[in-house]
């Protein structure tokens, strides 16, 4: 049940802080497009979750927690150092041929990026392309995690609401912010101690 709680919680802690940084560049993130992204994510997740399912029953018990160890370790370890590779993604941003995939990849290093169209509020085709970036790791950390099946629903609930609670939560506490604040390594650490829960 600890896992299932702390994988759910993780994943949904981009969200926040997308949403806080968001805000406190004057971007509206509507309640209907907190719900898509609530719901984006936690459809990444549920695949990500029932394909580990499907993996444990092919791959032996150590082979698989040891896999999950290194994936978590590695995702925990990414958002550590998320700032550092956002500095170095930005002094050699690359050209993206295809203007869809390009945008996604964008907004995972950039969460304002998700505001395309420069309106200061986020559409609902823009909320699809920022809850896909922000998802990414979804697709990772539940196939690390070892989440057993009967949990899986408990995690999969728990995501949709985190997922919508903290999006609208950092909306308010972005507009409520004079100086910004980046706590978004707290995932990171969420997801190490997912990683050695799993040895």
């Amino acid at each position: 049940m600890f896992q299932a709680c702390l994988l759910a919680l993780a994943v949904c802690m981009d969200t926040f802080w997308g949403a806080v940084s968001c805000s406190m560049n004057g971007i509206t993130i509507p309640k209907r497009c907190a719900l898509l992204i609530s719901t984006v994510g936690t459809v990444f997740l549920s695949i990500s979750l029932f394909c580990a399912q499907l993996l444990h029953g092919i791959f032996p018990e150590s082979v698989f927690r040891y896999a999950g160890f290194a994936i978590l370790f590695l995702l925990g370890s990414t958002q550590l150092m998320k700032k550092i590779l956002t500095v170095l993604f930005q002094k050699h941003r690359p050209h993206w041929n295809w203007k869809a995939l390009g945008l996604v990849i964008d907004i995972c290093f950039d969460e304002t990026l998700a505001d395309a169209d420069g309106s200061k509020t986020i559409s609902m085709k823009e909320a699809a392309a920022y809850a896909t970036a922000l998802s990414m790791d979804s697709l990772a950390s539940g196939l690390g995690a070892g989440i057993t099946a009967p949990r899986i629903p408990i995690c999969l609930g728990l995501s949709f609401v985190f997922g919508f609670i903290l999006t609208v939560l950092g909306c308010r506490v972005g507009t409520s912010c004079r100086k910004q604040i980046n706590l978004s390594w707290l995932g990171g650490v969420m997801l190490l101690i997912l990683a050695f829960c799993r040895l």
